[in-house]
Order: structure tokens, then C-alpha cells, then sequence
């Protein structure tokens, strides 16, 4: 049974607080106000299966409402992101019919503070947006914690959502279910370690179209 658990930070940027944050925007009265959603999605669970692909199909999920999207919706662009074990796709390119676009950056979430204005990739039939070993993790081989997938605590994973028309910050936090501390003996030992193939990342989407102030 999936045990996902989102929690939801709204950051408005105007002259008031708003769940214990605040923010200011300058310029003319008209000018768009920015409003960030933050969110730590927990266990998402996105299996696959290498002895039978065919019967583990991609987690799709949109950034901007927050919420796991049907399989029956791939060919829309319902969807921004979606899991499936290491796999990580966006919905462009090979991938899907929608805008979205990716650039990652060696740089910690919260310093992260606009999305660039240009330079984003999209998935292709050689190469997915959204790299695995060396981009949003690292596989340990018999290293130590042995046969593991360590997500970066600093790279940040910018996106252009599939209609083209927003713009979020996302970090994988962990692969295993409870977001486990690589660290521990328990970690260590295959008989103890935590599940894989449950996500756990934050994201922060900015749902004022156009804009692309991330903080």
C-alpha cells in the first residue's frame, strides 16, 4: 500500500504572514506576486520490476497540484515528473508531450534562489533530463555503505513544468523508505536496510505563471 505523505508550505511574497513566513515584492502595483508552494513529499513508492518492466509503469506526478497523477493521463500533460526505481522522467522529449524542461546544479535547495532563464534539456531516446548514477545519486558498488543508492544532498534539480508556464526546485532527499541515515550499521546490513524505491524530496513550485523566483 503506498504511504505517501506531502507536506505543504505556502510562501506568499506580500505585506502580510502567512504559516509563519513572509515575503515582500517592490515595483508597480500591478507587477505579478510571487507565491511559493514548498512541499516534502514522503515514500513514494515507485517499484520496478527488471525480470517483467511492462508491469511496474512510471509514478507520475504533478508539481503543481501536488499529487500523484493516473497512468491513464501519461499522454497529457497532467504531469511534470515521474519514478519508476532509479528512472527519473520529465514530461517532454522521449518522454511525454508536455514543456517540461530540467537543469541540475551543484547547488543546496534552500540556496537556490531564481530558475535560469534558458538551458534546459529534455529527455531523449540515449538520455534522460534527470541523470541517475553521478547526477541526483551515487551508487556505492562495494564501497561502504555497500550497494547503495546515496542521493546528493547538493544538487538541486530545477524544472519547467509540463505546460510550459511555471517553475519549481526539487531535491531528492532519499531512496528508501523513513529517509534513512546512510550512517548506521542498520543501514549498512541488507537485512535491516530500509526498503528502496521510496522516494523522499522536497520541492518548491513558484504557481504564479511567468515567474521564476524559487525563494
Amino acid at each position: 500500500m503506498l504511504n505517501l505523505k506531502i507536506i505543504p508550505i505556502i510562501i506568499l511574497a506580500a505585506a502580510f504572514v502567512f504559516t509563519g513566513c513572509s515575503d515582500s515584492t517592490t515595483g508597480a502595483d500591478d507587477a505579478p506576486v510571487s507565491e511559493i508552494d514548498i512541499k516534502t513529499v514522503e515514500n513514494l513508492h515507485a517499484p520496478f520490476d527488471r525480470e517483467n518492466p511492462g508491469s511496474t509503469p512510471f509514478v507520475y506526478f504533478n508539481l503543481r497540484t501536488g499529487e500523484i497523477v493516473d497512468a491513464a493521463e501519461a499522454e497529457s500533460d497532467n504531469w511534470d515528473i515521474g519514478f519508476r526505481g532509479t528512472s527519473i522522467i520529465i514530461n517532454a522529449g522521449s518522454s511525454g508531450p508536455g514543456n517540461a524542461g530540467v537543469v541540475m546544479i551543484d547547488v543546496p535547495f534552500d540556496e537556490v534562489s531564481i530558475a535560469p532563464s534558458e538551458g534546459y534539456r529534455q529527455d531523449s531516446a540515449d538520455e534522460p533530463a534527470i541523470t541517475g548514477n553521478g547526477g541526483w545519486y551515487t551508487y556505492t558498488g562495494n564501497g561502504n555503505p555497500p550497494r547503495a543508492i546515496i542521493s546528493h544532498d547538493d544538487t538541486t534539480i530545477i524544472l519547467k513544468t509540463a505546460d510550459g508556464n511555471h517553475f519549481a526546485k526539487l531535491n531528492i532527499m532519499s531512496y528508501y523508505e523513513g529517509n534513512p541515515d546512510y550512517g548506521t550499521e542498520e543501514f549498512a546490513n541488507f537485512q535491516t536496510r530500509p526498503a528502496s524505491q521510496h522516494f523522499t524530496f522536497k520541492y518548491a513550485i513558484q504557481l504564479t505563471e511567468g515567474l521564476r523566483e524559487l525563494k
